[in-house]
């Protein structure tokens, strides 16, 4: 069962509802009723692959939405990856993300992490006027709508992260604020993760 996806997509698309993809789950889904991939073999993964070799496994405009949490910032190849987003999402279909902020402390424990992350590194696969600052938009053709960027400050220490529920509601306010910490603030008040979406043109 968890080496044939297509039957796995069929029983989902017979149910009617929306078909929903999570790349490298964690023990528990974020989505009750969603698809869970990974080369990892835990409860939570319902189609064993390895996808930074790619999506040939799905059709063309076939899925409604795709979650990952703490997943791209462990891919060798991020565009090739997005491109295949882009070919297997329906038009309209999002994709919901969180990754580590290059600031966060604990992004540099993790040796399999092999990319970081900003505020403008959506901006690359996108041509949307989201923030102040513009990026060079001739490294690929990918256009995705940029639905939300926000930065989420937050810590395991119950004190600490009092004061930085502040700092994310704060900092968030106004995209201007977010920019503003992002080039003057982030070393001295470090944010954990990204949250971000985009959406199929």
């Amino acid at each position: 069962m968890k080496n044939d996806f297509s039957l796995i997509l069929n029983q989902y698309q017979d149910s009617g509802k929306p078909i929903v993809l999570e790349f490298g789950p964690g023990d528990i889904k974020k989505y009750e009723n969603s698809i869970g991939l990974d080369f990892v073999d835990k409860e939570s993964v319902d189609y064993l692959c390895d996808l930074s070799k790619g999506l040939s496994f799905i059709p063309d405009s076939s899925i409604d939405l795709i979650y990952t949490s703490h997943f791209l910032e462990h891919i060798d190849s991020l565009q090739n990856l997005l491109f295949e987003v882009n070919r297997v999402l329906k038009p309209g279909g999002k994709m919901v993300n969180i990754v580590p902020h290059f600031s966060n402390p604990y992004y540099y424990s993790d040796y399999t992490h092999k990319n970081f992350w900003g505020l403008y590194s959506v901006l690359y696969f996108s041509s949307d006027k989201f923030f102040k600052r513009d990026v060079p938009r001739y490294y690929n053709q990918l256009d995705f709508k940029i639905n939300k960027v926000y930065l989420n400050f937050t810590s395991p220490f119950r004190p600490v992260n009092l004061i930085k529920k502040i700092f994310r509601k704060f900092f968030n306010s106004h995209i201007i604020l977010t920019e503003l910490y992002e080039e003057n603030l982030t070393w001295i008040f470090p944010c954990y993760e990204i949250h971000f979406e985009i959406e199929k043109k």
